[in-house]
C-alpha cells in the first residue's frame, strides 16, 4: 500500500485531485438536471436547448477567463471563482421549475467555464518548468478528470432521483475545501506547483512539427467538435430515449457509464502508445472507433446496445480530445491558459450543439435512427479532413 501511494505521489499532484473531485462534481450537475428533464417530461428538443444555453456560457466563460489566467495567474482565478461557486451551488437545493433548471445550468457551465482553462493553463506552464514531457503531462491530466466523469455519470441519475441533497451538499463541501487549500498552497508556493516528478513523467515523446503547429491545432479541434456532438449529444438524450425503452431513469447512468469508461480506456491507452505524436497517418488509424460506433447506432436497441454505443462514442471522443488538448497547450508562447480558453470553448460549443442537434435528430426520427444519420454526415467530413491534412503535411516525424 505505501508503495502504490509513493507511485501516486510521484506522478500525481494536488491540481490532479481538483480536476477529479471536479469532474465528478462536473457530471453529477449535468446527469442529474437532465435526469430531472426527463422526469419533468421535457422534450428531446426542450433538453438540447436546455443543454445549448449552458454550453453557451461555458464558452464564454472558457474564451475570457482563460486570457485572464495568464495576465494575473491561474490560481487567483481559482481562488476567486470556486469562493463564488460555493454561494451558488445553495441554489440547487431549490430548483423547482424549468426557469430554475435554465438558470442553475448556466451558473454552473459558467463556472465550469473558467475552472477548467485555469487548470489546464496551469499544469501546462508550471509542468514544463519542471521538465515533465507534454504527452504524460497531457495524459495524467486527462485520467484524472475522465476518471472522475465515471463517478458522476454513473451515479448523477440516482442520487438526484433519490438522495438530491447528497449532490447539491457534494458541491458546497467541495468548494469549501478547495477554497480553504488552493488559499493555502497560494501563500505557501505563489503559482508555482510543488511536486518532484518521478523521472518516467520527463522522458520525451515524439517531435512536435512546431513551424506547422497551427494546421495540427485547426484539424484536431474541428475533429475534437465534430466526433464530440455525438458524445455530447447521448450524456443529456440517453435517459430519456431509454426511459422510453421501458428502462427506469435511475439506472439510466449505470448505460451511459460506459461512455466514461471509453473515455478512461482511451488516455490509458494513449498515455501507453505515443506514436501519435506529430503522425497524422498513425492518428487517423485510432480514429477507426467512429464508424464502428455508428454500426451499432443501426441496430435494434436493447440495454446491452445502448451501453457499446456509449463506449464506442466515448472513444471516438477520447481519441480527437487528446490530439487537441495536446498540440494545443503545446506552446512556445506564455498563453498556456489562452490555448486552455480556447480548448474548453471547443468543449463547451459541442456540449451545447450535440444536444441540440442530437434531440432534434431523435425528435424527427423517435429513436435512434436519426443519430444514425447525424453519425454518418460527421464521418464523411471527419474523413474528408484527415485525408486532406495527411496530404497536407506529407511526412511522419520518426523519433
Amino acid at each position: 500500500m505505501r508503495i502504490a501511494l509513493k507511485i501516486l505521489k510521484s506522478r500525481f499532484h494536488i491540481y490532479h485531485l481538483f480536476s477529479n473531485t471536479y469532474s465528478i462534481l462536473l457530471y453529477l450537475l449535468i446527469t442529474s438536471i437532465n435526469a430531472i428533464a426527463a422526469q419533468w417530461n421535457l422534450s428531446f428538443f426542450t433538453i438540447g436547448i436546455l443543454n445549448f444555453v449552458g454550453a453557451l456560457f461555458y464558452v464564454i466563460a472558457s474564451l475570457f477567463f482563460g486570457r485572464i489566467g495568464d495576465r494575473i495567474g491561474q490560481k487567483k482565478v481559482l481562488i476567486f471563482s470556486v469562493f463564488l461557486f460555493l454561494i451558488f451551488s445553495i441554489y440547487g437545493f431549490f430548483l423547482s421549475n424549468i426557469l430554475d433548471l435554465f438558470i442553475f445550468t448556466m451558473g454552473f457551465n459558467f463556472f465550469f467555464g473558467t475552472f477548467f482553462p485555469q487548470i489546464e493553463g496551469l499544469l501546462s506552464k508550471r509542468e514544463k518548468e519542471l521538465g515533465i514531457d507534454p504527452v504524460n503531462t497531457i495524459n495524467r491530466f486527462t485520467i484524472s478528470w475522465s476518471l472522475g466523469n465515471i463517478i458522476g455519470v454513473a451515479m448523477g441519475p440516482f442520487l438526484i432521483i433519490k438522495f438530491p441533497y447528497v449532490v447539491f451538499g457534494y458541491g458546497i463541501v467541495l468548494n469549501l475545501s478547495s477554497y480553504l487549500i488552493l488559499k493555502k498552497d497560494f501563500a505557501r508556493h505563489g503559482e508555482s506547483i510543488s511536486f518532484e516528478p518521478s523521472p518516467e513523467l520527463k522522458k520525451s515523446s515524439n517531435t512536435i512539427d512546431f513551424p506547422k503547429i497551427s494546421l495540427y491545432r485547426t484539424v484536431y479541434r474541428s475533429t475534437y467538435f465534430l466526433l464530440g456532438l455525438i458524445y455530447s449529444a447521448i450524456i443529456p438524450l440517453f435517459p430519456k430515449l431509454i426511459n422510453m425503452n421501458g428502462l427506469p431513469i435511475g439506472i439510466t447512468g449505470f448505460i451511459i457509464v460506459g461512455t466514461n469508461i471509453g473515455v478512461v480506456l482511451t488516455f490509458i491507452l494513449l498515455e501507453r502508445l505515443k506514436s501519435w505524436v506529430g503522425n497524422p497517418k498513425t492518428a487517423a488509424i485510432f480514429l477507426i472507433v467512429f464508424p464502428l460506433m455508428t454500426l451499432f447506432i443501426f441496430m435494434r436497441p436493447t440495454p446491452v446496445i445502448f451501453f457499446v454505443i456509449s463506449f464506442l462514442a466515448g472513444m471516438s471522443y477520447a481519441i480527437p480530445y487528446t490530439y487537441a488538448i495536446f498540440y494545443g497547450l503545446n506552446s512556445q508562447k506564455a498563453d498556456h491558459g489562452k490555448q486552455g480558453g480556447f480548448h474548453e470553448a471547443i468543449t463547451g460549443l459541442t456540449t451545447g450543439i450535440g444536444p441540440l442537434l442530437g434531440g432534434l435528430a431523435l425528435q424527427i426520427s423517435n429513436g435512434l435512427m436519426g443519430l444514425g444519420f447525424m453519425a454518418i454526415f460527421i464521418l464523411v467530413t471527419i474523413s474528408a479532413i484527415q485525408l486532406w491534412f495527411i496530404k497536407k503535411t506529407k511526412h511522419v516525424i520518426q523519433n
